[in-house]
């Protein structure tokens, strides 16, 4: 099948909070209120009441993550990271205006962690479970408009909520948790007020797409919801106008209709667009339409949506092919989490992820295991990254389907996405399951057409023989196939497959060699298996897992490709106490690379690199190091002390090696192609630390009060060279901006991430910089006892 599909951003939405009005010109305006909220942690009562006394509580943004604040300790859950459970208030107070009278008004949260209670004025708006889902609430008849004091509060209670919904087939992970994984507690997504004209386009209103597969056109459907919430009819003009990346209106196309007294009309328009600039990872193009909706001759709504052009599908003997040209799926899986930040993740944070991911050669993310944040939709539109959107909770029950109806209704115009993947299960031998999957897979298709169904396939289960296999459009195995894609393959020719996990291998940046972090303790884990816990583990190990589990998927072209487990080390599912996160990922937890992503670059990008590993820097003389090099280069010859240690051959999908004696000084290696030489680099041994260095990922940012800068922050020598074991506690001083967190990447770090006092780990720490809303010179100065300091300057504009 092949789908030409025009998807969008969300327009209830406007995920950038660099503007405290995202459209200026009534009727429709969207309020950013991200700013000054107060918080506490802890119980109390009557706290939702207009006129409680919060004036001792602390002062947040939002997106806010409370629990990454909390302390460790290895009485709590594992899986979470050794985080306690919690209860939060939130208050705000809302200024609206007494002009908006007769308007309606809406809070719109893009995701609260987790069952959460909405209140204005003391009285309730509403409530809402899952911690992933967007909730739109409509907060008009609680609003006193002769008052610019509307006391908005929310509760967040993560103790208790399973009791409030039947329990999920994976409810053993505990009361207040939805995953396996660390998952923040909070409001940690945006927060907009929304208020409209009473006639207007609905929540999530518009599905856009096409039915072509031309280069040369593309036939354009709009389809709209609009509601109408007064107690007349009225007569409806509605208009689409449609413009090009560069801004010019290329098309526009409009129709009578009539709404009745509290009603609402789906409509649907169509419009030709001739030699249409297609969206890619390469080139992600963004067209925008822009929805107007006049009453009774009078301008109600006008309501924007970014849109992009594009049409793929998937084959079963020959993968994937995007805008009629094959493209290999390369991956990575990513959980929402960011060392330093929690959950909280600014726009600029998802940017940077997937700006990380891109430079490393991937054009896929898979957002597992849950619903992606509207933010990172928008950053994956905008900078060309594909993605796979996956609901939380499989089931057939209220409460699932709920889950996956709002994903699909609120995301399904993004262009990045390309499949909705509705479980991360195997259906366990359990033909319920089945029924489940079933149930799931009518309502996508329902509701969306144009994109195919997947899951990911859990080990535990024949997913085959319960049918669970057969239910959706497109298969992904986990564990890199599991050993059963081959036979799959010959037993089901027709099924499109790919790998939604691949290489859970573990690997602790710059160690090379698996040793005990703390006290060993033997851990049951979910699936039945015993481990002995609280190790660090080899990059060694962590790189032969990406090796042997991508060259399985490179050599099969039926598959579409595979995404790795996981892109960035997160908080949660360790290897026991005192290691609180997973070890798993290419990046580790502050986004520094660990050597296996050197692979990738090997792998899947062209520009010539070369990259030697372990550092050179050891106490015995003589020892026998094995080297190991990534290179997409013909050759390469290896050096020590500028004398030859012979020149070998690139391994396809594996990596060079040599066994060296090891010799202070420098280890270089040099890549060739034809003879000619095209890349090189060099390891040194270190001295004794001597100064502190660090570096902006960008010298100037947005002075918005929300964009970001990361510093990485190293410990050097006197000649500037790395220290690769050096744990010299550091502090970062910021002025002109915000320091907003801290993080070495050091698994068994305890240390909270909005201290300004962290120790580096294996060298590196990094600094998160926020700029203010007013433009000026922001000053980042790090020390440490006996070094000599470092100091770099950000400007926000």
């Amino acid at each position: 099948m092949k789908l030409l599909l025009i998807i969008s951003g969300i327009i209830l939405f406007p995920f950038s909070v660099f503007a405290q009005v995202k459209y200026n010109t009534f009727p429709r305006k969207i309020i950013n209120i991200d700013k000054h909220w107060r918080f506490h942690e802890g119980r109390l009562s009557n706290a939702q009441t207009g006129n409680f006394n919060d004036a001792e509580w602390k002062i947040v943004n939002v997106p806010n993550d409370w629990r990454i604040h909390d302390e460790y300790n290895k009485n709590n859950r594992r899986l979470s990271g050794y985080f306690p459970k919690g209860i939060g208030w939130y208050r705000k107070v809302l200024d609206i205006k007494p002009q908006y009278k007769g308007s309606r008004i809406f809070v719109s949260f893009d995701g609260v962690f987790r069952n959460y209670k909405v209140w204005v004025n003391g009285k309730e708006a509403g409530w809402h479970l899952s911690g992933y889902t967007g909730c739109v609430l409509d907060i008009t008849n609680l609003v006193d408009f002769n008052s610019t004091k509307n006391v908005l509060a929310v509760l967040v209670d993560n103790v208790d909520s399973n009791k409030l919904v039947k329990p999920h087939p994976q409810s053993e992970y505990g009361p207040g948790h939805e995953g396996w994984w660390y998952e923040g507690y909070g409001i940690y997504r945006h927060v907009n007020l929304i208020i409209t004209h009473p006639v207007h386009v609905s929540t999530w209103g518009t599905f856009i797409y096409t039915d072509h597969d031309s280069h040369k056109s593309a036939e354009v459907n709009i389809k709209v919801k609009v509601s109408n919430q007064t107690d007349h009819s009225h007569h409806l003009v509605i208009k689409n106008l449609l413009f090009d990346p560069a801004g010019k209106k290329v098309k526009v196309v409009s129709g009578k209709y009539n709404i009745g007294a509290n009603g609402k009309i789906n409509l649907h328009q169509k419009a030709l667009l001739l030699n249409p600039k297609l969206w890619s990872p390469d080139h992600p193009e963004l067209y925008n339409v822009i929805t107007e909706v006049f009453s009774d001759g009078v301008l109600a709504d006008r309501y924007k949506t970014p849109i992009g052009i594009r049409w793929f599908r998937f084959t079963a003997d020959s993968g994937f092919f995007l805008n009629g040209h094959h493209l290999q799926l390369r991956g990575m899986n990513m959980h929402a989490g960011f060392g330093g930040l929690g959950t909280a993740l600014p726009d600029a944070a998802n940017d940077y992820d997937v700006r990380l991911a891109k430079q490393m050669g991937c054009n896929i993310i898979r957002s597992a295991h849950n619903d992606p944040s509207p933010s990172l939709m928008e950053a994956c539109d905008k900078i060309g990254m594909l993605l796979w959107a996956e609901t939380r909770y499989l089931g057939a029950d209220t409460f699932a389907l709920a889950t996956l109806h709002d994903m699909i209704q609120r995301d399904r115009n993004h262009p990045s996405i390309i499949c909705w993947s509705l479980a991360n299960n195997s259906g366990r031998n359990q033909v319920k399951l089945t029924y489940m999957l079933k149930v799931m897979n009518t309502l996508a298709r329902k509701m969306d057409p144009t994109r195919p169904t997947t899951f990911g396939c859990e080990a535990n289960g024949n997913p085959n023989w319960t049918g669970f296999a057969c239910v959706t459009d497109l298969m992904g195995y986990n564990g890199g196939g599991m050993g059963r894609d081959d036979k799959d393959h010959k037993d089901y020719p027709d099924r499109k497959m790919l790998i939604s996990e691949y290489s859970s291998g573990m690997g602790v940046r710059g160690n090379y060699k698996n040793h005990p972090a703390g006290t060993h303790k033997t851990y049951k884990l979910d699936d039945g298996r015993t481990i002995q816990g609280g190790y660090l583990y080899s990059i060694y190990d962590l790189c032969r897992s990406h090796e042997d589990e991508w060259s399985h998927i490179a050599k099969r072209p039926w598959l579409a490709g595979g995404m790795m487990w996981s892109g960035f080390e997160y908080i949660g599912e360790s290897d026991g106490w005192p290691v609180v996160t997973s070890q798993f990922g290419v990046f580790d937890i502050a986004r520094f690379k660990k050597d296996a992503y050197y692979y990738y670059l090997q792998e899947w990008t062209k520009k010539p690199m070369v990259h030697i590993f372990p550092d050179w820097t050891w106490d015995k003389k003589d020892s026998i190091i094995h080297v190991w090099c990534y290179s997409n280069c013909d050759k390469v010859e290896l050096f020590l002390n500028g004398k030859s240690l012979g020149t070998k051959n690139k391994v396809p999908l594996s990596h060079i090696e040599w066994e060296v004696p090891y010799e202070p000084g420098i280890l270089e290696a040099k890549g060739y192609d034809d003879g000619k030489l095209i890349a090189q680099t060099e390891i040194r041994t270190a001295g004794k630390p001597y100064r502190l260095t660090a570096k902006a990922d960008s010298s100037v940012i947005k002075a918005n009060g929300t964009d970001l800068s990361f510093i990485m922050i190293k410990v050097c020598d006197k000649n500037g060279t790395l220290i690769p074991h050096a744990d010299n506690l550091i502090n970062v001083k910021v002025t002109g901006g915000k320091l907003l967190g801290l993080c070495s990447g050091n698994p068994v770090s305890h240390v909270d991430p909005a201290s300004t006092w962290m120790k580096a780990f294996n060298g590196k720490l990094l600094a998160i910089i926020q700029s203010y809303d007013h433009q000026g010179k922001t000053v980042i100065k790090v020390s440490s006892e006996d070094l000599v300091p470092g100091t770099v300057m950000v400007k926000a504009e």
